[in-house]
């Protein structure tokens, strides 16, 4: 079965041929979404809905992967803005000839597909939501306002109204159209293209930004475990075969200490469409659980849960913003958000703009694009 066949294995919707109207439209379900809820509920609680496939929980929007602040830029960028510790960035390791090595040491990784680059780079341990101090009232503050739909299209419109300008329809599977007259899209630029009907409606640079934020598939696999497993606390990378060029699982673990679970390991590997059939994802789940046997013993006979999400988008590790102009997203009455959105400068003597921080991704990204709206 095909990633495109799971995705219909959904409950059956009921048709529903309407059409409304809202003002905002956030388009969303991450922590970005909860915090520009947040931002905009003081002045624009009656005018914003969020759109969703799912309601969401203060467990759904935590990490899913790896620790993802990493990398020089986004390290000094995030321990400035909120003022963390000068603790010593964590490394990555890989697993090859039956030991881990460090990256650029002699022993050469497997090859690196897309997407996991990001990772070999050294992290700092932090939870992106108690950075934000997001708490469970603003997740439920977000359900409040939601829709509860998947998209099936998205067309840009010609307002010509003074009052309720319908710049944008969102169409839903169950037959609801939502218009609005300001879009904010936080899931990937490049899946609003891809769902646009009037594509031409964006000049060729535009078309060139949302295209290279094409990103595979990332199959997330996390356990929470009753006692401690892994005693690593570096991001380990697992080579999914070492013969054929399949990629990693990638993953951190943190030490916790709650009931009934006292570790929580998280992983991630990138799949393209083709090899997301129900058997891909299962046998590359057992290649985990095989190599995490192989080299922590504890792991055979231990208790635990585990969380496995297939997303459609990934983040991007680089992105141009060059290709970009803010203006005619104004324009259009779009904005981005999320960990795939543009930076815009603000204020070149801001130590903090998007501007002085070069090349940001991910965490990093998302959140000084948050700033600038």
């Amino acid at each position: 079965m095909a990633f495109s066949d799971i995705l219909k294995l959904k409950k059956e919707e009921q048709k529903k041929e309407e059409t409304i109207f809202v003002r905002d439209l956030i388009v969303g379900s991450d922590i970005f979404t909860v915090l520009l809820v947040k931002k905009m509920a003081p002045e624009h609680k009656d005018s914003f809905k969020i759109l969703s496939e799912a309601k969401l929980t203060l467990e759904n929007i935590q990490n899913l992967g790896p620790y993802t602040i990493r990398g020089e830029a986004n390290i000094k960028a995030i321990k400035s803005e909120f003022n963390l510790d000068d603790s010593a960035p964590v490394h990555s390791e890989f697993y090859k000839e039956m030991k881990f090595h460090k990256f650029h040491s002699r022993t050469k990784p497997m090859t690196l597909l897309e997407g996991e680059e990001f990772y070999t780079h050294s992290h700092i341990k932090a939870e992106e939501a108690g950075l934000l101090d997001l708490t469970m009232s603003d997740v439920e503050r977000v359900n409040e306002c939601l829709i509860e739909n998947r998209i099936s299209s998205v067309e840009k419109l010609d307002s010509t109204e003074l009052i309720d300008k319908k710049n944008w329809a969102i169409h839903c599977t169950n037959g609801l159209i939502i218009e609005c007259e300001n879009l904010y899209w936080g899931e990937s630029p490049y899946q609003l293209y891809h769902l646009l009907s009037n594509k031409s409606v964006f000049d060729n640079e535009t078309v060139e930004y949302l295209e290279s934020t094409k990103t595979p598939l990332a199959l997330y696999v996390n356990f929470n475990f009753e006692n401690v497993v892994i005693d690593k606390e570096e991001t380990i990378f697992f080579p999914l075969s070492f013969t054929h060029e399949w990629g990693h699982f990638i993953g951190d673990v943190s030490n916790v200490d709650e009931e009934n679970v006292k570790q929580v390991a998280r992983f991630v590997t990138f799949v393209n469409k083709e090899e997301s059939t129900e058997e891909d994802i299962s046998k590359k789940i057992r290649l985990l659980k095989k190599n995490i046997e192989k080299n922590f013993e504890s792991f055979k006979g231990e208790n635990y849960s585990e969380q496995v999400v297939l997303t459609e988008n990934s983040p991007c590790s680089k992105i141009d913003d060059s290709m970009l102009s803010e203006d005619e997203l104004k324009k259009k009455s779009l904005t981005f958000f999320s960990y795939n959105a543009p930076l815009f400068a603000k204020n070149e003597d801001d130590d903090n703009s998007a501007d002085s921080c070069d090349s940001l991704s991910y965490f990093a990204r998302g959140y000084f694009a948050h700033k600038n709206i």
